[in-house]
């Protein structure tokens, strides 16, 4: 484990080209026995891709001799113009009246579902059912039950 630290440390200079032969030599049969850090060394390489440039950026002739111009001359620039403020109002006021809209909307929505579902009787009560109806229902559930069990029973 100590050995694939000291290797996984050398992959990035041995990708950029930066490692003599002496120390690129054991580095390439480490990976070439150690999977682990084959992955690793495989990775970098593909996240190193993402980065290379197509070439060296074109300067135009005569550029670092217009700013040594400039520069010498006392030219500090042209002071950059701040960029105009977008107006934001128009899109603020759409988005405020939109929201008042839906809230609007909502708020009716609730009141109609709420108004249409509530039953409308003056002798509706949670505990309607006596109790005697009650024991009736659990003996004729008891029947059921007893004669489903006998039922079973035969099979």
């Amino acid at each position: 484990m100590e050995a694939c630290n000291q290797q996984r440390a050398l992959i990035p200079s041995y990708l950029d080209g930066e490692l003599s032969e002496a120390q690129a030599a054991p580095l390439r049969k480490h990976l070439l026995a150690c999977q682990d850090c084959r992955n690793q060394a495989q990775g970098e390489k593909s996240l190193k891709a993402w980065f290379r440039t197509e070439g060296p950026a074109e300067v135009p002739e005569g550029f670092a001799a217009r700013i040594a111009r400039r520069a010498f001359d006392g030219d500090t620039g042209e002071p950059v113009a701040p960029l105009p403020a977008q107006n934001e109002a128009p899109i603020l006021r759409f988005v405020l009246a939109a929201t008042s809209v839906a809230a609007a909307v909502l708020l009716i929505l609730a009141i109609t579902l709420r108004s249409s579902d509530l039953p409308s009787s003056d002798r509706l009560r949670a505990d309607s059912d006596s109790p005697q109806q009650l024991e009736e229902v659990l003996r004729e559930l008891d029947r059921v039950n007893a004669k489903a069990a006998l039922e079973a029973e035969r099979k």
